[in-house]
């Protein structure tokens, strides 16, 4: 089978997923933007999947709907869609909104070719409720062969969109295995397990919507033993180092910037717990890579991934207030024990997402294929 995948940005994440789907079926992956400059993506020839980065032209668009957007609408250029197209059997978008992905999936269904769309959002996360844009989204929902999603979140939203249940594959997103499960273990190796003092984490974009600035209040009323280390950049940076010093925690709150990811995976190896706060969150890999790395993870009930992690050893899913997060934070300095071991792969697994897609391309290519509800691989395949 051959797969056609068109994305945005080549996101570090996904790698693993599109290796794995290449190892059994014959997959192309387009991208529309060469670099993202806020996480410091910039594509490159990657190994293990073929990839490529797509001409495009930048549509202007009124700076209020921009924002809420968060990138560029584009368009393809003469011939990029039948180029991308050619001998395809299945097709994955992952934008209703985007018309460079729209022009694919309509030029894919005039030549018989379904359209899959990988769907992370949910009802939170959702940024038109009504109007045109509403009533296209459930459109080109309802009109796609198969609907992939991360979890039970992202399931929800997609029957909200008119999805019919049999046409949704509830996967999981991914991460490095190896990366974030063996290779932090053995960074790891010679540390303290309950040393003194707890280490809180976060890495991440530091903006509004990351609610970093509730984390760090709520971190005020933490032991006095305890640090928390945030990697990342962004507009709330200098906000936040003059919050921390009004609040009398400087001296407590490490700000290390941008780190690439082999400086991740060593400050996940010595810390103990990763806080995700966010207001608004459509997943949240961050929680899903500390959860793998044996961390204990506090991630807020608003984030994608939270359902996934609910009632899981070792996870808090709170109301992203300062209150919420200050009861998650002294539970986790309470009741830490050491890292974890053994954890669930089964949550992470690149395989498993990857043989999803293909079931979800069969289904899209089989439209009498009926079922009852969302289609769930047993517990226990990897």
């Amino acid at each position: 089978m051959k797969i056609a995948w068109i994305t945005n940005y080549q996101a570090p994440y996904r790698e693993p997923m599109w290796r794995e789907l290449a190892t059994i079926a014959d997959l192309d992956v387009v991208f529309l933007f060469h670099q993202e400059n806020v996480r410091h993506w910039t594509w490159r020839k990657a190994i293990g999947y073929r990839s490529s980065v797509l001409r495009t032209r930048q549509i202007p668009l009124p700076r209020a709907v921009a924002r809420r957007l968060g990138e560029p609408m584009v368009i393809l250029e003469p011939g990029a869609a039948g180029r991308l197209l050619r001998g395809a059997d299945a097709l994955v978008v992952h934008e209703w909104w985007q018309l460079a992905y729209v022009w694919c999936a309509l030029r894919a269904r005039t030549i018989g070719i379904p359209y899959l769309i990988y769907s992370e959002s949910t009802l939170q996360s959702r940024q038109f409720r009504s109007g045109p844009a509403a009533w296209f989204r459930s459109l080109f929902f309802r009109q796609a062969g198969a609907v992939i999603v991360p979890g039970p979140a992202a399931a929800g939203a997609a029957m909200s969109n008119g999805t019919a249940p049999h046409r949704i594959v509830e996967s999981v997103n991914s991460v490095d295995l190896d990366l974030f499960g063996r290779k932090v273990a053995a960074l790891r190796v010679g540390e303290t397990p309950c040393a003194a003092g707890h280490r809180f984490v976060y890495v991440g974009q530091l903006i509004q919507r990351k609610n970093v600035h509730s984390l760090i209040r709520a971190f005020t009323a933490a032991d006095k033993s305890s640090s928390l280390d945030i990697a990342g950049d962004g507009a709330e940076l200098e906000a936040l180092k003059s919050l921390a010093v009004e609040y009398g925690v400087a001296s407590r709150v490490r700000f290390h910037g941008f780190l690439p990811e082999a400086e991740v995976l060593q400050l996940l190896a010595k810390s103990h717990t990763l806080v995700l706060p966010s207001t608004e969150e459509v997943y949240g890999f961050t929680a899903l890579e500390a959860y793998v790395a044996g961390l204990q993870v506090v991630v807020s009930e608003r984030a994608g991934v939270a359902p996934n992690l609910a009632g899981r050893r070792g996870t808090w899913i709170v109301d992203p207030t300062e209150d919420g997060l200050h009861a998650a934070l002294r539970e986790a300095e309470s009741r830490w024990a050491g890292w974890r071991d053994r954890v669930d792969t089964e949550l992470a697994s690149p395989r498993r997402a990857a043989s999803d897609i293909v079931l979800a391309a069969q289904i899209a290519r089989e439209p009498w294929i009926r079922a009852p509800s969302t289609h769930r691989r047993p517990r226990g395949i990897h």
